[in-house]
């Protein structure tokens, strides 16, 4: 593949894109601080999308945030295309579009950007865009910018990638991309129907991979099973790959999700029964069969340096807990989680936050004694029982969905809220 044909496949067959909850500036800040990483700055942040596709997860951003500014970069034209016509369409002035490959930019670019976001990318370029990506933080970025990428995992990939060169296989010289499409959901759907109620584990874990392509959006498999490119890593491969290119990893993304929370006590019983294989970072995804991972990024130079008590007293927390109404020091949770909260103060404070849900609280006005309690705040956060965030959307947001919502209900039949989340349209 050359410069010139990068997004020859996406103008063939566009990719359908979707907001991407914690790609919002002010969520992987929140992540760099509670994890010692650099502290961004969050008054007017400057934030730029790599591989930004027909630009949704930017308009969402830039729509409900109007003290930002956005660049999106895409190598198709189609895409570009499509992204500036909305953006034009909604009247945001803080966001712009470039048709550029990677490979193509210039080292430096002034002024830098906060947040460097790649959603999507890593995987499905091939090693010398990779390789110019990762290059690219340090001319773009601030000195205290963050870069988020995300990619396929081993060992969970294994499985998929044995279905992507199955129906690569199978499909090729079919036809047009969307064709092959076509073909490969086809494929995919008569094979998993032979196998599907099969008493062997392999039986069942190869018919749920293949449906993922049977049923799945198109553009989706397109790009997913029909690239040229789709490469996975395990952990330690990405890691060292990253310091190659002067990068440290700050932090999971996504590290208060089940996709990406990491279990401590399970490293730790791999390091002292000294079951670390090629690492223990490898061993443990092996077990959990890991498929994504998603870490920010920062300058290899950065030094960790974990939050002060003054720092964490101005993030600010939420919760839509009630109280049982037999035992006083249950919660429940609206999914349908059960807590047991015997700390008095975090009692109260749910009590006092859940009227004002989705609002919250800087955690120095619900506190007295922050110490006492930052650790079991930061645990219920990392569990998604509470809500953690340096800003409220009122702060900054607009207070409207309108022409935003108008357009992403068309689209999707989804909506993105002030607090980039998908919900569905009214």
């Amino acid at each position: 593949m050359t410069v010139d044909d990068a997004g020859a496949p996406y103008d063939a067959l566009p990719y359908r894109s979707s907001p991407l909850e914690w790609t919002a500036p002010e969520r992987l800040a929140l992540v760099s601080l509670l994890h010692g990483g650099p502290r961004v700055p969050l008054a007017s942040p400057r934030m730029l999308e790599l591989g930004c596709g027909d630009g949704s997860n930017l308009l969402a951003l830039a729509w409900w945030r109007p003290h930002a500014s956005f660049v999106g970069i895409d190598a198709s034209a189609t895409h570009v295309a499509l992204a500036r016509e909305r953006a034009a369409a909604l009247g945001l002035d803080n966001l712009h579009f470039e048709h550029a490959d990677v490979r193509a930019l210039p080292p430096q670019r002034t002024p830098g950007f906060d947040v460097i976001v790649a959603h999507g990318v890593l995987s499905w370029i091939p090693d010398d865009a990779r390789d110019a990506l990762l290059s690219l933080h340090h001319g773009w970025s601030t000195e205290a910018g963050l870069l988020y990428v995300d990619y396929n995992t081993q060992p969970g990939w294994s499985v998929r990638g044995l279905v992507r060169e199955l129906v690569l296989a199978q499909t090729d010289g079919a036809g047009t991309l969307a064709q092959r499409t076509e073909d490969a959901r086809t494929v995919a759907a008569t094979l998993a129907a032979t196998l599907e109620g099969g008493e062997h584990p392999w039986s069942k874990l190869l018919a749920g991979e293949l449906r993922l392509v049977a049923e799945g959006e198109p553009s989706y498999v397109a790009h997913e099973y029909l690239a040229p490119y789709n490469r996975s890593y395990w952990r330690s491969e990405f890691k060292a790959l990253a310091a190659a290119h002067g990068l440290a990893i700050v932090a999971d993304a996504d590290f208060d999700r089940a996709s990406g929370r990491d279990d401590a006590r399970l490293d730790a019983w791999l390091t002292a029964e000294g079951l670390h294989g090629r690492a223990v970072v490898d061993t443990s995804d092996l077990l959990r069969y890991r498929q994504l991972h998603a870490p920010i990024l920062a300058r290899a130079s950065w030094t960790r340096t974990a939050p002060t008590l003054a720092e964490l007293g101005e993030v600010r927390m939420a919760a839509c807990l009630r109280r049982d109404d037999e035992v006083a020091t249950r919660f429940h949770h609206p999914r349908g989680e059960q807590v047991d909260v015997d700390e008095p103060a975090i009692a109260a404070a749910l009590l006092r936050l859940a009227p004002q849900w989705p609002r919250g609280e800087p955690l120095h006005a619900l506190f007295d004694d922050l110490g006492e309690v930052v650790d079991d705040l930061r645990l219920l956060h990392r569990f998604g029982v509470i809500e953690l965030r340096l800003v409220e959307p009122e702060q900054w947001a607009r207070r409207e969905g309108g022409a935003l919502h108008r357009l992403e209900a068309e689209l999707r039949g989804t909506v993105t809220d002030a607090l980039h989340r998908s919900v569905p349209a009214r």
